[in-house]
């Protein structure tokens, strides 16, 4: 395994970066339309860069995006193959090299559609210095839907011009076509706009009519003393803020308030919160309150079909773009070994028992070994003895 150009891309750090940022830039529907369509063409690297944004401007699609991550994250990680020192030795291996880092990075392609890292190979290929993460905005597509790699000087350079086995591509599509088409904020983000402008109306009616509009009536003499008339209007403000505030005995306060039928727009925010758990969660449960969750109860806030493609998918291609050939490089061979991740439902214990009392009370009895092994409680005889002294 020629390493010259791992220790190439590692130097550089051009590839981790995005040069296209539009935090600052006002996001229009034409703005987003032209994004969109340049997308359908491979040239992806505007729409990340906007999909990067909408994840720092929303919190509800960036709380559920994490969630659903979190879900696949939670996962044990284990090598499975039937030589367990290979098995030990390729987990050792990968570990090391940050594969909980990587595995987070190709989830970013949930978002995206794709998402992408270099291999860091060490000498000959018998261990990984690293994974260098490439920001999403620095892949793009041709035609044929082949994978390049864009620079800072504008050049597109093809994955396959690279030594074989250098990158992991990841990708996660809705639909077939191009991966730039396949990311959940493709479907969210029309979503995203109107929910945008609606909050700066609301924002802007709560600014003229949240705060009640004073008005104090006086003489027309006092109305011409402008150092008077600065005076009330500074009393008025203070009323305004503190309830509190002073005006001459002669003049008059009145206070008008707004309508109170503002624009109706919390349901349809509302809607589209709910829209956005269904697309990335598959249910509306909130993630709101993911924090300190345990392993179960992050995944419960993703419906299990959606975790378990989400693993699968993953699994299947950290198998056959990372752990095939570092196994190769190792030992010569293929297909020994597979990447595993623990997805499965945790057993509920207090519905199994439930379940043993109410046959109990009718009148039927469980398997005793099958009570000990499932509840991994060693059960004792009539006569105090338990099952590891009737062995």
């Amino acid at each position: 395994m020629d390493n010259k150009n791992s220790i190439k891309l590692e130097q550089s750090g051009e590839l981790l970066k995005s040069w296209i940022n539009f935090t600052g830039t006002k996001i229009t529907a034409p703005f987003i339309n032209r994004l969109l369509c340049s997308a359908d063409e491979g040239v992806s690297s505007d729409q990340a860069a906007l999909f990067q944004t909408i994840l720092e401007k929303e919190p509800v699609i960036a709380a559920h995006i994490q969630t659903r991550i979190s879900a696949v994250m939670a996962c044990d990680f284990s090598i499975e193959s039937e030589d367990r020192g290979l098995a030990l030795k390729l987990e050792a291996i990968l570990r090391k090299a940050g594969i909980q880092s990587l595995m987070r990075h190709l989830l970013d392609a949930i978002v995206t559609g794709y998402s992408g890292s270099a291999t860091i190979w060490g000498e000959g290929g018998a261990f990984i210095r690293k994974f260098q993460h490439i920001h999403p905005s620095n892949w793009i597509f041709d035609d044929n839907g082949d994978v390049l790699l864009f620079t800072r000087n504008g050049l597109s350079v093809p994955l396959k011009s690279y030594p074989e086995n250098q990158f992991i591509f990841h990708t996660h599509l809705l639909k077939p076509g191009l991966p730039s088409k396949g990311g959940l904020l493709r479907t969210l983000v029309w979503l995203y706009f109107f929910k945008h402008y609606a909050m700066r109306d609301r924002a802007r009616y709560i600014e003229k009519f949240g705060v009640p509009f004073m008005m104090a009536k006086i003489r027309r003499d006092e109305f011409e003393d402008k150092a008077l008339r600065e005076n009330i209007l500074s009393s008025l403000a203070r009323a305004g803020s503190d309830g509190a505030g002073v005006i001459t005995s002669d003049s008059s306060l009145e206070i008008i308030n707004a309508s109170s039928s503002g624009p109706d727009t919390q349901e349809w925010l509302d809607y589209i919160d709910s829209v956005y758990a269904l697309v990335i969660l598959g249910q509306t449960a909130s993630s709101s309150g993911a924090s300190g969750f345990s392993k179960g109860q992050i995944q419960e806030n993703v419906r299990q079909d959606i975790l378990e493609s989400d693993c699968r998918s993953l699994m299947e291609t950290l198998d056959n773009q990372l752990l095939a050939p570092l196994e190769f490089y190792l030992t010569g061979s293929k297909g020994k070994c597979r990447i595993k991740l623990d997805f499965q439902v945790s057993e509920d214990l207090r519905e199994k028992a439930e379940i043993v009392k109410i046959l109990a009370e009718s009148g039927y009895k469980a398997d005793r070994n099958w009570v000990a092994k499932t509840f991994s409680v060693p059960l004792e005889d009539e006569n105090n003895n338990s099952d590891g002294d009737n062995e």
